[in-house]
């Protein structure tokens, strides 16, 4: 049985007829799916570009296709779209498969509308939430509160409705959008981790100046990179040596950079870009002291879970199941200033002893994420939705 897996995810096509993703899911990434499923069907969003950028990773490959949707950026983009939407969907109306929404997102209320029939099951991968998505800070839009309460009412009831549910978070998603009761539910990380990505700290010097490290896409402001540059110039000023890595690429890159330079701090701040070699991202966590995650909205964030598996000490915002991840003393408010500043100093104070208890700590929490173990539950959950009426 095929699977058509509906994703709010913008991907390209190159003129060779080649599917392409800057930095997340790659064609390894809908491996798991072929596990249970013939054919994986990627629903989304596609734009045509001439050729791939270097550092962006192939999509499409055996098993795994395509259904394009036009490409669209914001609410306008998307009205005018609508009728190219409408004819895609509408040819999926009668087609034998299986269905799994990643949500949240509109896309998938819009495949549910006109593609579905009627009481045709599904299954749904719940991977954030709309109320993170929508905070003040993480969107500028002037629709921000509408949308809000709009998107989290659909994200209930298209958890009530789902045959087959996954979490990425064990508790907090589950409590703000429950299941149906007679759903089969259960939760799992989108992270792929395995033996390779796992090391374990024997020994935890920090540098002069203290290292930290941040990884995140630069397409949205939601990752805070404006924030944690602020730190930086506040850190820097209070007479504290730290330097940032910052991983990640996207339209906000070039408006980071004067940023900084803005704040007078380029010299303290390494932008990267993005990065192509898992290889190369493992290097840079093992050479850094601290990971922060300065998020605005995640879900359950995985690059704070593959820091924690290079045994990196982590102080992360408080948003999706971070606190599910980290103890309290190394979580701040979205956007605390003030709680940034007190926590880069309290890990800066830790002794040797300390930091390796914290450095185990992590590690340990992160072998919970390792693929063998999520595998199993992610095969239940297919399995579930494969064995629910196909529509």
């Amino acid at each position: 049985m095929q699977v058509d897996i509906v994703i709010e995810q913008r991907f390209y096509r190159c003129l060779k007829g080649y599917y392409w993703t800057e930095n997340m899911f790659p064609y390894a990434f809908w491996l798991r799916y072929l596990r249970v499923f013939s054919q994986v069907n990627i629903v989304a969003r596609v734009a045509k570009v001439k050729t791939a950028e270097t550092a962006w990773h192939r999509v499409d490959g055996d098993q795994v296709g395509f259904v394009e949707l036009p490409s669209y950026i914001g609410p306008i983009g998307f009205v005018k779209t609508l009728p190219g939407l409408y004819s895609v969907l509408r040819k999926r109306r009668h087609a034998s498969r299986s269905v799994i929404f990643r949500i949240p997102g509109i896309l998938a209320a819009i495949y549910q509308l006109l593609a579905l029939p009627k009481d045709a099951k599904f299954g749904a991968e719940v991977v954030g939430d709309p109320a993170d998505v929508f905070a003040k800070g993480a969107s500028k839009s002037p629709l921000r509160v509408v949308f809000k309460s709009l998107f989290s009412t659909m994200l209930k009831h298209q958890c009530q409705q789902a045959i087959s549910i996954a979490y990425v978070t064990e508790h907090k998603l589950q409590k703000r959008y429950p299941p149906n009761p007679i759903a089969m539910h259960t939760h799992y990380s989108s992270i792929q981790l395995t033996d390779v990505d796992y090391t374990k700290r024997q020994m935890y010097s920090f540098h002069e100046p203290l290292r930290i490290v941040c990884v995140g896409n630069l397409a949205q402001p939601y990752k805070g990179c404006d924030f944690m540059l602020q730190g930086i110039a506040r850190l820097s000023a209070q007479g504290v040596d730290v330097s940032l890595t910052w991983i990640g690429g996207g339209s906000l890159l070039p408006s980071m950079k004067a940023f900084a330079r803005g704040l007078g701090i380029s010299s303290k701040v390494a932008f990267l870009g993005n990065v192509a070699s898992r290889e190369e991202i493992r290097q840079v966590l093992d050479s850094a002291d601290l990971f922060i995650l300065s998020s605005r909205q995640e879900g359950l964030p995985r690059v704070l879970i593959e820091a924690m598996a290079r045994s990196l000490i982590c102080v992360a915002t408080d948003v999706g199941g971070v606190d599910e991840l980290l103890e309290p003393r190394f979580i701040l408010p979205r956007d605390d200033m003030d709680a940034l500043i007190q926590r880069v100093t309290l890990v800066s104070g830790l002794s040797v002893e300390e930091r390796l208890v914290e450095s185990k700590r992590n590690f340990d929490t992160a072998q919970k994420y390792h693929n063998q173990q999520l595998q199993i539950r992610r095969d239940m959950m297919y399995q579930a939705v494969l064995e629910a009426s196909p529509c």
